[in-house]
């Protein structure tokens, strides 16, 4: 019986070695996939950052002045307008909604009417 409890002993402590350098391993594995994650999150961040710069020069009023001139579209920049949009509703005698805006601040063409007697 003394050599039986040994070799069970025995077992149970290697199983148990087994199972601590397993966890380790797999500890050691999940700590490269954070780094690797890590490294790729920063890469991407810098695109980010890259693509947002690009875009914030796309967007500038002399990019698209340039663009506009270049396509030899009709089209004038506006003047930057700081205030704040009014628009008023009321009812017409045919029951549609009529909206108003101030021409100068949506756009310098002609008020368009379409079906449902929307005029900008």
């Amino acid at each position: 019986m003394g050599i039986s409890r040994i070799v069970f002993l025995l077992s149970i402590a290697i199983a148990m070695a087994m199972f601590v350098v397993s966890e380790r391993n797999n500890t050691i594995e999940i700590g490269y996939q954070i780094a690797k994650l890590q490294k790729s999150c920063v890469e991407l961040s810098e695109k980010s950052r890259n693509l947002a710069y690009y875009v914030d020069k796309l967007k500038s009023p002399d990019v698209i002045a340039y663009k506009v001139q270049s396509m030899k579209l009709a089209l004038n920049p506006q003047e930057e307008f700081r205030g704040t949009l009014v628009a008023s509703r009321t009812k017409t005698k045919e029951d549609a909604t009529k909206i108003r805006f101030n021409k100068t601040l949506v756009t310098q063409k002609e008020p368009v009417t379409t079906g449902r007697s929307l005029h900008y």
